[in-house]
């Protein structure tokens, strides 16, 4: 196995926009120009740069290709997780004597999606910038960078994580547990809430992910999600969205009622996040072969089923459920949660963007449920790092 390259210090470009935020990003000339027009928009009102101890680079973590492709054996079969919005997803074990789980993620030219050349690196580097950001990292459902390829030919990342599967696989399959779902659940929403805080004193607005999708999530061994992909990240120190000609979001999970293409607001991922819950609690995922043949998205399913009622106090008044029936024979399934958590989804899909809740009042509303006070210490309502305050950026 050939040896890892590490990007020494004097190959860092370093900058700073908040005396109490700092990060540092390996640069190749292709970043350059677009660095120096994100400094330009980021710094017009800003107060001068302080440079402290806090500073000090730490190293990035270069991989060859061929390393990468080792470790996943030669992205086998047997590693392959599946496809993210901009590519492929492998489990990978790197070194013998003390081996490192990863997860491995290779940027392709993607078939369904626009491209131009120089996306992905413009993603790679976005990327890099997002997880050096050291409040970001601290959540516990945020993937943890190992380090990445960009030789000209291949654009990657490994993360540190030692992956059981994606969420997309898992949803239909009976051995993904009730109480499983909801820890998943769970965990996205206080991510969500964590990346969408507001604070008046910041720099920065609240981060947008914009293309939350079950391929993007996966599941470590524990059952804890981690986000894996910020192809289409807005706000946060990312404020404008490059012009992009294709869909900002994934197939499926696209806010209905975004008027503005360039619109960065937390309420697409509010959406988003309504139709990964109505995935998990009814077992359903949209496909590529849905999505051809014309088949209904999880989203329109679910209001298919809604149609029988002509307001949201008449689906109260039924106990309304969209949960799939084989859950709802579970030990850990209580009564009052299919009816409570299915009024959580729909809120969140909500067609008027104005009319649905904010990610901290339904992570509010998910501790309410039964399991969650019942299962508190396996769902994680008792883990402070996914409770505590959320960070102010």
């Amino acid at each position: 196995m050939s040896t890892i390259k590490i990007a020494k210090c004097e190959s860092l470009f370093l900058f700073h926009c908040n005396p109490c935020f700092s990060f540092s990003i390996y640069l190749n000339p292709v970043f350059i120009p677009y660095v120096l027009y994100r400094l330009l928009k980021l710094n017009q009102n800003r107060p001068t740069p302080v440079i402290g101890d806090d500073m000090e680079p730490e190293n990035f973590r270069r991989i060859e290709y061929e390393d990468l492709v080792e470790c996943t054996d030669t992205l086998g079969e047997s590693n392959y997780i599946g496809r993210f919005q901009f590519g492929k997803m492998y489990r990978g074990v790197l070194g013998t004597f003390e081996p490192i789980n990863l997860l491995v993620k290779i940027w392709e030219v993607p078939e369904i999606y626009n491209y131009k050349p120089g996306d992905h690196n413009i993603r790679l580097m976005e990327e890099l910038v997002l997880l050096r950001h050291e409040k970001v990292i601290k959540h516990p459902c945020m993937v943890q960078l190992y380090g990445f390829c960009s030789d000209g030919e291949h654009i990657s990342v490994a993360y540190l994580l030692k992956p059981f599967d994606s969420l997309f696989n898992l949803i239909p399959k009976d051995s993904f547990t009730w109480l499983q779902r909801i820890k998943t659940a769970f965990g996205l929403a206080s991510l969500l809430k964590f990346l969408h805080v507001g604070n008046p004193s910041s720099y920065y607005p609240p981060f947008v992910v914009q293309n939350l999708d079950p391929a993007h999530i996966v599941l470590d061994q524990d059952y804890t999600p981690r986000l894996c992909d910020f192809g289409l990240v807005c706000g946060g120190f990312f404020p404008d969205r490059r012009s992009y000609s294709g869909p900002l979001g994934c197939y499926g999970y696209i806010d209905v009622s975004a008027s503005n293409q360039g619109d960065c607001s937390i309420k697409k991922d509010v959406f988003a996040f309504g139709v990964i819950l109505l995935s998990l609690i009814s077992k359903r995922v949209y496909t590529e072969e849905d999505r051809q043949s014309g088949l209904p998205t999880v989203y329109e399913w679910a209001l298919g089923q809604c149609q029988a009622f002509e307001s949201y106090s008449e689906m109260r008044d039924a106990k309304f459920s969209l949960v799939h029936k084989s859950m709802a024979s579970e030990s850990e399934f209580c009564g009052d949660d299919g009816h409570k958590i299915t009024m959580i989804a729909l809120e969140c899909v909500n067609t008027v963007q104005s009319e649905r809740p904010a990610m901290k009042q339904v992570f509010r509303a998910l501790r309410k449920l039964e399991v969650v006070k019942n299962y508190a210490d396996f769902i994680g309502a008792n883990n402070k790092m996914l409770l505590r305050p959320c960070e102010k950026y």
